[in-house]
């Protein structure tokens, strides 16, 4: 498995990286799908049904309010402005609001979905990232540090 903070391979049975020291235990988790990463993919699709669902109501309440709009204008026109007249054109105006609603909602919802899904990019240096050495990354501080000193023991001994 991979690190997700450096991308440094680790073997499956490190808690942390070897590299940075980021904690690799829910990642050691989601790679073999132990049970909140279950709860999680089954929480993402009822989301997903119920944008759609969203997007659905709003349709359908908005063929109501149609159908309620067009029967009080015939119910006024035919038998003058009455209480039926005027319920059904309040109603058609309450459909029409609560279409709107659900329209907006699924639209801010799959909006919000963007976003999380979208990664941030890199600022640009101009610069092309040092390639490592080794793929490994030394076992402690102090193995690094001593060959870092002896390099420049070797490198002060070689100059004049």
């Amino acid at each position: 498995m991979y690190c997700p903070k450096c991308a440094e391979p680790n073997s499956e049975e490190v808690r942390f990286c070897r590299a940075c020291g980021e904690n690799l235990t829910v990642i050691a988790q989601a790679m073999s799908k132990h049970m909140p990463m279950m709860l999680i993919s089954r929480l993402d699709e009822y989301l997903a049904r119920k944008n759609e669902r969203l997007r659905r109501d709003g349709i359908m309440t908005g063929l109501s309010g149609v159908f309620l709009l067009l029967s009080g204008i015939w119910q006024a026109s035919t038998a003058g402005v009455r209480l039926p007249a005027v319920l059904m054109l309040v109603g058609a105006l309450i459909m029409f609001m609560m279409s709107l609603w659900d329209l907006l909602a699924h639209r801010r919802s799959l909006a919000r979905g963007n976003q999380k899904a979208q990664f941030p990019s890199a600022a640009p240096t101009g610069e092309l990232e040092a390639q490592r050495t080794s793929q490994n990354p030394p076992r402690s501080v102090t193995e690094h540090t001593t060959r870092h000193f002896e390099k420049t023991l070797k490198t002060s001994k070689e100059l004049p």
